[in-house]
């Protein structure tokens, strides 16, 4: 069965008049990144849970696209086309600085003395576009349902007066991975370049998001077991444009 599929997929691609199979380019945009949750300091493997606060943040994305038209529009009439992408893409977040912000009150962060923290979000996405194409018509709207897995870097938190001795807490690297939805429309202005733009949720699996790890004192104290984590994890709204360079 699979070797018949495999063939009839090839006699009806070697049989098609395409064009523009493969395609390529970059986007920027916005993305808008959701953390609430409860607060958890496991300290010396004893956790403590604290009030649930929010560390949302929205951020500058921007990355790039590339792609393969496995069904051609000729193939279903002129009308249907099915695009299957994957993008990779950048964006940093202030969720650690965010979250302390609400818990103590705003700008206690660095009034405490905490700098560094950020968390660079490294998305790598997989998008099957389902597209519609209509003659001598400008727009060729898309949805789809796609995987995306996201890599969460977070930075060193450097400590210091007035509230805390100088000393670093470690950061954090964590995969999560999630559903998207994504939408949009892409601006047939030839066959060759053509813009796009698109709205994207991510729905993320898991429960919890570590962002920091271990304190290291800087004055001979030693290493102590502290994680701080958050009862969530990030989910985003997107909204980028691009344009496809098709050949």
């Amino acid at each position: 069965m699979k070797k018949l599929l495999t063939l009839l997929f090839v006699i009806v691609i070697s049989n098609s008049n395409i064009n523009a199979q493969f395609f390529f380019g970059p986007f920027v945009g916005f993305k808008s990144s959701g953390l609430e949750g409860a607060v958890k300091i496991t300290e010396n493997a004893q956790p403590q849970i604290l009030n649930t606060a929010d560390a949302g943040s929205t951020a500058f994305t921007g990355g790039l696209i590339i792609g393969y038209q496995v069904i051609p529009a000729d193939v279903t009439g002129g009308l249907y086309k099915l695009d299957i992408a994957v993008e990779g893409s950048w964006s940093s977040f202030n969720f650690f600085e965010n979250a302390w912000d609400d818990l103590n009150g705003s700008g206690t962060f660095s009034v405490n003395g905490l700098t560094g923290g950020k968390t660079n979000m490294f998305s790598f996405d997989l998008l099957p576009i389902h597209r519609f194409n209509f003659d001598n018509f400008i727009l060729s709207p898309f949805a789809g349902l796609g995987f995306g897995v996201n890599l969460l870097l977070t930075s060193d938190i450097t400590t210091g007066p007035p509230q805390f001795n100088a000393g670093t807490l470690t950061g954090t690297s964590e995969m999560k991975m999630g559903l998207l939805v994504f939408y949009g429309t892409v601006f047939k202005v030839s066959s060759i370049i053509q813009p796009y733009i698109q709205i994207r949720h991510f729905i993320p699996f898991g429960d919890e998001t570590k962002l920091t790890e271990n304190w290291e004192s800087a004055q001979g104290l030693g290493t102590e077991s502290l994680t701080f984590s958050i009862a969530d994890i990030p989910g985003y709204f997107n909204m980028t444009a691009g344009v496809r360079f098709s050949f």
